[in-house]
């Protein structure tokens, strides 16, 4: 089999794992490349100088971030006088999706699992007002309702290494048993929302997940390699830089090893649970394309300026609450006494790459696709060919990129090398199927993620900056406020941050 040459390039300097051309003998690009940004709006904050000032809108509660969180947030405050405001056309952050020709594909986070006993009731009473979840009293555990999205255990995942396929990244052998028996004593203990992990484990906050393995433990590099892909897949960075707690939740949040654990994955990906929210909010109470300016303090609430970016006009919006679940990076600009409060957060950056074909590639399809290559950047893809969905005339190879952090910047330029960023990933998939699959796409999506995982590095877990705001009429809610990087915690700090207004 032929393989890649790499090829620099002028722009992005520190990416050039993704910008590889492949040596398999393509034919003509015939297929489109769109890339998805917010980054690139930032630039209206220095242009919106000029704009001119819009309406004065009053609400008793403003929610910043339409992501899980805010959206959860913004449910469970329904009834009540809000608004959203969310920077994208569409609502999501890093569980967005793209619409081609009716198929709603995921861009981001794609899956959930069946909810084992001992994990937190406020999610689960939440999820159940939604009508998403049902309670199965044989196994005491709470499973999806729509029963058609999740995954066949058969078709659940496959490894390929460096050209050769196994079922998982952890190869089989001595190291993978002593590397599981030590970690059994943690069984039914790795808690969702971690907030409710007993006080006695949580010194494993404290130190990273190598650390503790060294302790305990003798590994070959190719055992570490194949955690630190677990580590990025999820957490957005190796065993060195995440928390002993972190790893081993990983692992031990659910039986994986021992019981079938329920996988779904609609293939829209975690907007579907987007979806199910926005039908719980007036229309008019969501603005997209709203990019906050301003927070400032006011004796009875706060005055926040917004920018319409449709109409490139200032809004403002007096509110007597507010729930930031946007990125807490933003808060520098915005507001700056909230930021303080998050200057220690680190976030790892993440490409996300569509590729659409016609349904002529081989099937049965493996949902996940874990790949180690010569590009530890690149996660594998996600495949809808293992999904259940109305659209059968073409399929979804979703593929993935964790970036190093020096990487953040260099995003900015990711449309001048989106045809590399494409072909670089085709090549990789092509490696997978053994074959040139580029005269099969027809079209190719790059989402831009610069802060997209918080990593749970070493103390980050239980800091609820919540319990130190100086204003109380603000909280602060999504995973980048002392959570793990997973849905049931997106949602339970949606829930947390409307609890803490009172």
């Amino acid at each position: 089999m032929n393989r890649r040459k790499f090829v620099k390039s002028g722009t992005l300097l520190t990416l050039p794992l993704i910008l590889q051309s492949c040596d398999w003998p393509t034919s003509k690009m015939s297929y489109s490349v769109d890339v998805i940004s917010d980054a690139t709006t930032g630039h209206l904050l220095y242009n919106s100088r000029n704009f001119e000032k819009g309406a004065t809108l009053e609400t008793e509660y403003i929610v910043v971030g339409g992501g899980i969180a805010g959206m959860t947030a913004a449910c469970q405050l329904k009834g009540k006088d809000i608004l959203v405001c969310e920077l994208s056309d569409k609502l999501g952050g890093s569980s967005s999706s793209v619409d081609f020709k009716g198929m709603n594909i995921s861009q981001g986070a794609h899956y959930d699992l069946e909810y084992p006993k001992g994990y937190g009731k406020e999610v689960l009473e939440f999820l159940n007002q939604l009508d998403i979840i049902e309670y199965h009293s044989w196994s005491d555990s709470w499973s999806f309702k729509e029963h058609q999205h999740i995954v066949l255990h058969r078709r659940k995942n496959q490894c390929f290494d460096h050209g050769e396929f196994r079922k998982d990244v952890l190869e089989e052998g001595t190291s993978k048993v002593e590397f599981l028996n030590l970690l059994d004593k943690f069984s039914g203990e790795m808690h969702l929302p971690t907030r409710l992990i007993k006080n006695e484990i949580r010194q494993l906050n404290k130190i990273s997940f190598l650390d503790y393995l060294n302790e305990n433990l003798v590994l070959n590099d190719a055992f570490i390699q194949g955690l630190d892909y677990h580590m990025k897949d999820d957490y957005g960075a190796g065993c060195k830089d995440v928390s002993a707690l972190a790893g081993i939740h990983y692992f031990k949040c659910r039986p994986y090893y021992k019981e079938v654990v329920e996988l779904f994955s609609p293939p829209e990906g975690n907007y579907y649970f987007i979806d199910k929210m926005a039908k719980q909010l007036k229309a008019e109470q969501i603005l997209t394309n709203h990019l906050v300016k301003e927070i400032k303090e006011e004796e009875d609430g706060f005055s926040v300026e917004v920018i319409d970016v449709k109409s490139e006009t200032i809004k403002t919006i007096k509110s007597k609450k507010l729930i930031y679940a946007g990125q807490k990076h933003a808060l520098k600009y915005i507001y700056p006494e909230g930021h303080k409060l998050f200057a220690k957060n680190t976030s790892s950056p993440w490409v996300v790459v569509n590729v659409v074909v016609d349904n002529t590639l081989p099937l049965p399809a493996f949902w996940q696709n874990e790949m180690l290559t010569d590009d530890s950047s690149f996660m594998g893809f996600v495949d809808s060919g293992a999904q259940y969905s109305n659209q059968n005339k073409y399929r979804t190879l979703t593929a993935y990129y964790c970036l190093p952090l020096e990487s953040r910047n260099d995003l900015l330029n990711v449309e001048a090398d989106k045809d590399k960023i494409a072909e670089a990933t085709i090549g990789h998939i092509s490696d997978y199927f053994k074959e040139d699959i580029a005269d099969k796409v027809l079209k190719v999506f790059v989402k831009v993620m610069g802060h997209a995982i918080p990593i749970p590095s070493p103390g980050y877990l239980f800091n609820d900056k919540n319990q130190h705001r100086t204003n109380k009429n603000i909280s602060y809610a999504g995973v980048d406020n002392g959570r793990l990087p997973l849905f049931y915690e997106a949602v339970d700090s949606g829930l947390e941050a409307v609890n803490a207004l009172g």
